[in-house]
């Protein structure tokens, strides 16, 4: 889980280029990965007005960083370019993330069991599976600077740090 991601050296070149470039494109950068030994960069974009991206939209964004991958020369000659939409189950990574996510119905994989994160106490009520799980899908009611709060049901919220998060995703209903 990651909530600050630092970047350095020519992955964070890469990533105040794609900025630029998908937003000139008219689009939002969901997320950028720079893979070093591959020398692949994924670029994961997002058109607002819809929550996502379709194929067109991916093009237009490849071809925008064309003349950027000819003319920089500290872009490596060999890089491989991926764009894409995060998708249906896409990664929530970031406060920004969760914020875009709010009041969706999200899964949440924690670091360690339900009942060592809340307490045995605040889980007296509930069976001994649930006291046992890390994963569960809820709705995500609040973000934090710290953390989110989550609804478990109607008569269930609960406030969960970001470090006690290992993953999350949006879980949309199919």
């Amino acid at each position: 889980m990651e909530i600050e991601r630092t970047r350095t050296g020519i992955e964070q070149k890469l990533y105040e280029m794609a900025l630029t470039v998908v937003g000139d494109a008219g689009y939002t950068l969901y997320e950028m990965d720079y893979i070093t030994g591959s020398k692949t960069m994924r670029v994961f974009i997002l058109d607002e007005s819809t929550g996502t991206a379709v194929i067109e939209d991916c093009i237009k964004v490849d071809h925008a960083f064309t003349p950027y991958f000819e003319e920089s020369e500290w872009i490596p000659e060999d890089i491989t370019l991926e764009v894409s939409s995060p998708g249906m189950f896409r990664p929530l990574k970031t406060i920004e993330h969760f914020n875009k996510a709010l009041n969706e119905r999200v899964s949440i994989h924690l670091s360690k069991e339900f009942s060592k994160i809340v307490g045995e106490e605040a889980c007296k009520d509930f069976d001994k599976k649930i006291k046992k799980t890390k994963n569960f899908v809820c709705d995500l009611k609040e973000v934090h600077d710290d953390g989110v709060t989550l609804s478990l049901d109607e008569n269930f919220e609960l406030k969960i740090n970001y470090k006690d998060i290992k993953k999350a995703n949006l879980e949309p209903e199919i």
